[in-house]
């Protein structure tokens, strides 16, 4: 019996069901995101949770490991481009969007705590939005950082068009130091990036080591959680049991 496969049908259907009662569309800048919103009006915390990738589709991420927390959550979902696995919610509207979604939601529920979380593709889209949103405490595992390189592959170039249009050298390498550039430039830094990685798998060389340098020479403030198990795709056994401890402290210490 896989016990990873029955886990993973148990988190699929429990978000169908919790999406099909709650998901909604915030609508700015020429363009839509879909999202849910659970709101607890005793808690001063709020939980955004950006999406990884998914095969063959879009999804909503750390819906059922967020269940322990009563606090007011935000899920994201990256359904763009025509094979509907995502922008990295990056593309210049669809930035805007989720931007003023975020403003809209912090504004509402007027967190004390604010976290933004995410893996692989969720992590860099939760990072890059830490330098656009003031506040923010930041839980990641394992972020791709050179996204012009790392979509340059036929089976996400649609990703990669989506989000700079023509596939010319010179835009590819602007998506390379794009968030380097906010990293570097933006007046907004997240209070505390905690960063969850395994220093053996391929995206620490490719991605997560020249991450960090960037980070710790722009002052932000990290702590490590360094792992070393050999595939990426484990993230998905390594980071929950960590994106619950830490939000667990942020949120009972706040």
């Amino acid at each position: 019996m896989d016990i990873g496969l029955i886990k993973r049908g148990i988190n699929h259907y429990h978000t169908k069901l919790v999406a099909f009662f709650n998901e909604k569309k915030f609508r700015a800048a020429g363009t839509r995101v879909k999202y849910m919103l659970l709101t607890d009006k005793q808690s001063d915390a709020l939980l955004v949770s950006f999406p990884s990738c998914a095969p063959n589709t879009a999804k909503y991420n750390y819906m059922r490991t967020l269940i322990p927390f009563k606090c007011n959550k935000l899920f994201l979902l990256d359904d763009f481009g025509d094979n509907h696995q995502g922008c990295y919610l990056i593309e210049d509207k669809v930035e805007q969007c989720v931007k003023q979604l975020l403003e809209t939601v912090i504004s509402r529920t007027k967190p004390l705590v604010i976290i933004f979380l995410g893996s692989s593709k969720g992590g860099y889209s939760a990072l890059n939005f830490a330098f656009l949103i003031p506040n923010v405490t930041v839980v990641i595992g394992a972020p791709q950082y050179y996204l012009g390189s790392y979509l340059d592959k036929p089976n996400t170039l649609t990703n990669l068009k989506y989000i700079i249009g023509d596939l010319t050298p010179e835009k590819k390498s602007q998506l390379d130091v794009r968030l380097k550039q906010k990293i570097d430039q933006s007046s907004v830094k997240p209070k505390q990036v905690y960063f969850h990685y395994s220093n053996v798998e391929h995206t620490y060389e490719e991605h997560v080591n020249d991450l960090l340098k960037d980070l710790k020479a722009s002052n932000v403030h990290i702590t490590e959680d360094v792992q070393d198990y050999p595939r990426h795709d484990q993230l998905s056994d390594f980071f929950p049991p960590y994106l619950l401890e830490v939000c667990s402290k942020l949120i009972s210490e706040r």
